[in-house]
């Protein structure tokens, strides 16, 4: 079984106004953040204001999922929502939003068609589960613990990808408890 497994590069961290954020992965490869030249970006985030106000990502359709601590997402004019840890919440980017606490979370950004979704498991130890796979791509990102995917070891940071045209589901097995995410993403066939 072939996968492409990615230990944290914290390399890939940049520093912005209330904190930092780790890239995880970029689709395509080529893709640059900074320029917002990417079809969907995978990355974790601190939050070290107790007060911050989000960038402008305009044209981006953000999936933020609460890792540690407890946050309150004001989307201002619309809705706030209170999270706490393996909550998420799906919102436009381009949206006024400031948020009230310090905490640390993971992020997917879509857009140009692209669309997915997070799902968070805890798995006890010597546990095994399954995981369906129907996006295009497919990610496992390990919070804390440790798994054996693919007969590797995957440990707490590092993230797992596959292709749907290669797996049609995995199995994990867990070496000691933790929490992962399942991430699946969905491309506009014209931009693959």
């Amino acid at each position: 079984m072939k996968i492409q497994h990615f230990k944290e590069d914290k390399s890939k961290t940049i520093t912005w106004a209330s904190g930092t954020s780790t890239e995880l992965f970029i689709y395509p490869s080529s893709g640059d953040f900074q320029k917002r030249d990417f079809l969907f970006r995978l990355s974790t985030a601190t939050v070290e204001a107790e007060e911050s106000v989000f960038s402008d990502f305009s044209g981006i359709t953000r999936t933020l999922m609460l890792l540690e601590g407890k946050l309150r997402l004001i989307h201002e004019g619309r809705y706030t929502k209170e999270l706490k840890p393996f909550d998420q919440d799906t919102f436009d980017g381009g949206w006024d939003t400031k948020s009230k606490g310090k905490v640390k979370d993971f992020n997917l950004m879509c857009k140009n068609g692209s669309e997915g979704k997070l799902t968070h498991y805890y798995l006890p130890i010597h546990e095994n589960k399954k995981i369906d796979f129907t996006d295009e791509m497919n990610f496992i990102y390990v919070e804390n613990g440790s798994f054996e995917i693919g007969n590797e070891e995957v440990l707490s940071g590092g993230i797992v990808v596959f292709k749907s045209n290669q797996f049609e589901s995995i199995s994990i097995r867990t070496l000691s408890e933790g929490n992962i995410i399942h991430v699946g993403v969905s491309m506009d066939n014209t931009l693959v």
